[in-house]
């Protein structure tokens, strides 16, 4: 469900840089799904891309469903485990760099602003607003999240890399049902005294 949820944002956005970017060579992707470095600290990210990296999960505690009786097509009650709902922060960060090797940070801060414009636009993601989503995926939120210099600092320290220009995402809502069967019962009906059903 992860991979599907940001697929298809990667998807979405894509296509918007593409528009706003006018390119007609879209196997020139302008996101890569990847982590932000290497293990031996070297980026992961190619050269003039836009990286989108996932860099924590967290379980939706606000709107946590209670809900564990579900009627089946032949009208039996079934009982399995709520739905968790999860949020994922995801982390947009622009390399870019010229034909010397140099960075080139206009172009890095462009995309981004590109990025933050398009979510501004369009930060609800259901199947009637967005044919391409997977109908599993429900609904899709996503919100600029902000943090402190401290906690900046940290969370670059624990991606092992150097600060590049980026911004996070939290994306809410992340519906996991694996409808593993705990029980399964016939619906009540009413008996009269007489042992009948009404």
């Amino acid at each position: 469900m992860i991979d599907k949820a940001l697929e298809f944002l990667k998807g979405e956005v894509e296509t918007h840089l593409e528009l706003v970017n006018e390119t007609v060579a879209p196997a020139d992707d302008f996101i890569v799904l990847s982590n932000v470095a290497k293990e031996n600290g070297e980026w992961a990210i190619p050269n003039n891309k836009i990286g989108m990296s996932l860099i924590n999960i967290e379980e939706e505690k606000v709107f946590k469903d209670q809900e564990f009786l579900h009627r089946n097509e032949a009208g039996e009650i079934e009982q399995y485990n709520p739905n968790i709902k999860l949020n994922l922060y995801v982390l947009f960060c622009a390399r870019y760099v010229d034909g010397d090797g140099d960075n080139n940070y206009n172009e890095g801060l462009k995309q981004l602003s590109n990025i933050i414009g398009f979510f501004q636009g369009k930060y609800v993601f259901t199947a009637d607003n967005s044919p391409l989503m997977d109908p599993s995926l429900q609904k899709l939120i996503v919100e600029l999240y902000s943090y402190s210099f401290e906690q900046q600092y940290n969370f670059w320290s624990i991606l092992g890399a150097k600060y590049l220009p980026s911004v996070l995402y939290r994306v809410r809502l992340v519906t996991y049902q694996e409808k593993v069967l705990q029980n399964q019962n016939q619906p009540l009906s009413i008996v009269d005294i007489q042992g009948n059903s009404l």
